[in-house]
């Protein structure tokens, strides 16, 4: 530094700029924290969506589900030609229509 005195018209120049990029500094943080926690706000709003349609579509509550009574069909020993029926109880236990458009057609396991 100088070895002149600092005037107090120095000093207060100096007081009144350091005064001011604090209040600029204040008005800043003011108009962002808004804006930071409308963000926060939309993102936890499309979170909560995302998780709650996915949820859904896990469940399998959205549209038709076909539930059957039993997966197996056990009709003991037969010749191979002969004719069998089974019955068995199918129920739509979604939400939705349910519509069977192929025709149901059985599979024979081998060594049954």
């Amino acid at each position: 530094m100088s070895d002149q005195p600092v005037r107090k018209t120095q000093i207060r120049v100096a007081e009144r700029e350091r005064t001011r990029s604090q209040r600029e500094r204040k008005n800043a943080t003011k108009t962002a924290i808004p804006l930071i926690v409308a963000l926060v706000v939309i993102l936890f709003i499309a979170f909560v969506a995302f998780t709650t349609a996915n949820q859904a579509a896990v469940q399998g509550t959205i549209g038709p589900r076909l539930q059957v009574d039993r997966d197996q069909v056990d009709l003991g020993h037969r010749a191979f030609n002969e004719t069998v029926r089974a019955t068995f109880a199918i129920k739509n236990v979604g939400d939705g229509t349910l519509k069977l458009t192929v025709p149901p057609v059985a599979t024979v396991l081998a060594g049954c």
